[in-house]
């Protein structure tokens, strides 16, 4: 901690010399011993980044301020705000008073069937597009949206999967489901992923009904990134066995984000957990340092269409997830949580008030929602729609 203090301190030294920026241009010839220890202090920085040992906070006696974004300001359509159907278009009952919009699920094998080809037509965006905007002309208060979320890890199609060697066997720890993914940290499929995303927001990111779309290349089972099966010990091996190692996973998930920057009216979410490296053993694996550091990534770099997100909201609040909530509500919206499955959840409107307290805008809701009648859902609604969407 005494070294990032210093390394933080030597920064701050050397922007207070050079006047910070905007302003006139000093005459004065820039020391070069402040030069040196900028260099320096600039090293130890990445040092400790690269070897996962910065603390995501340093303890300063202030509160860490949101990142400053460098991404550039345009019009955003609106974010997605209220109850969201997380498996499809809702049951008409529930249009409006539970829900007020649903999740597209996509697979990648389907959108995109040939390496560097065009999407498919009339697949199943085009078709929750065309479903929405058919509502909502019969209905405007309706005002439903959509988020997409394209599965990629075991979705992904068989040319992506051989990118750079064989698919790699996984074992979803969970349910142990099985399945094959590629080499989603190399440059190869880095590439055929944002050809995918690039292809995606031409058609999609003046659709107004398409409002988020989610983050999703350094991915197995779901579309959550930061989840490496830890839990399976011969997915651990593969995985490893075939070239994945921490630095380049932490590579994947900056050029994932990155690949996002081509949606410039829509939001972009990611799914943050307290992430998994698999390179390290026992506790010592769980890296909730990373994961707040792409946190900060993701709103320098996509700025207000960057949506913080976490699939596995319940009742009671993990104890090992609480750090990682407090840091997103620190941050602030636009946030969006789905809640766990039904067998994990708890108390679903406790959860939900839970949500809202956080300063969610919108919550993903488990299947078993319809079980209740739709007025059950008003009250989370509205306190769900009254958040701010912005800071």
């Amino acid at each position: 901690m005494s070294r990032l203090v210093t390394v933080l301190a030597l920064l701050a030294a050397l922007a207070a010399c050079s006047g910070g920026g905007g302003g006139a241009t000093s005459n004065t010839a820039p020391d070069r011993q402040g030069q040196r220890a900028a260099r320096q202090a600039a090293r130890e920085v990445r040092r400790c980044q690269r070897r996962g040992t910065c603390p995501s906070t340093p303890d300063l006696g202030t509160t860490p301020a949101s990142p400053t974004t460098t991404a550039p300001s345009g019009p955003l359509k609106p974010v997605l705000q209220g109850l969201l159907d997380r498996d499809g278009e809702p049951q008409g009952p529930y249009l409006g008073t539970a829900v007020r919009g649903w999740v597209v699920k996509a697979y990648w094998k389907d959108l995109q069937p040939a390496q560097g080809g065009p999407l498919a037509g009339d697949n199943v965006i085009d078709q929750a597009v065309a479903a929405a905007r058919r509502l909502n002309a019969a209905n405007p208060s309706l005002n439903l949206g959509l988020k997409l979320r394209v599965y990629t890890g075991i979705y992904a199609p068989a040319w992506a999967k051989n990118l750079g060697g064989p698919p790699v066997d996984v074992v979803d720890p969970q349910d142990h489901e099985q399945g094959t993914v590629g080499r989603f940290w190399t440059e190869d499929f880095g590439r055929a992923y944002a050809d995918l995303e690039q292809k995606l927001a031409e058609r999609y990111d003046t659709a107004p009904e398409v409002r988020e779309v989610v983050v999703s290349r350094c991915t197995t089972f779901f579309a959550e990134p930061f989840i490496r099966d830890k839990g399976d010990k011969t997915s651990v091996s593969n995985m490893l066995a075939a070239g994945f190692n921490f630095d380049a996973d932490q590579t994947c998930h900056r050029e994932e984000i990155d690949a996002h920057k081509v949606w410039t009216q829509t939001h972009s979410d990611v799914d943050y957990s307290p992430y998994q490296n698999i390179e390290r053993r026992s506790a010592r694996s769980v890296d909730e340092s990373f994961t707040e550091s792409m946190m900060d990534y993701c709103r320098t770099n996509l700025g207000a269409r960057c949506v913080l997100e976490n699939n596995s909201i319940r009742t009671p609040v993990q104890s090992n997830y609480a750090p990682m909530y407090d840091r997103i509500k620190q941050l602030g919206p636009p946030i969006s949580f789905q809640t766990a499955n039904p067998n994990k959840i708890g108390d679903l409107l406790a959860t939900l008030q839970w949500a809202a307290q956080e300063g969610a805008n919108s919550v993903e809701l488990p299947g078993s929602y319809t079980n209740d009648p739709p007025s059950t859902f008003a009250a989370a609604n509205a306190a769900l729609v009254a958040n701010p969407t912005q800071r």
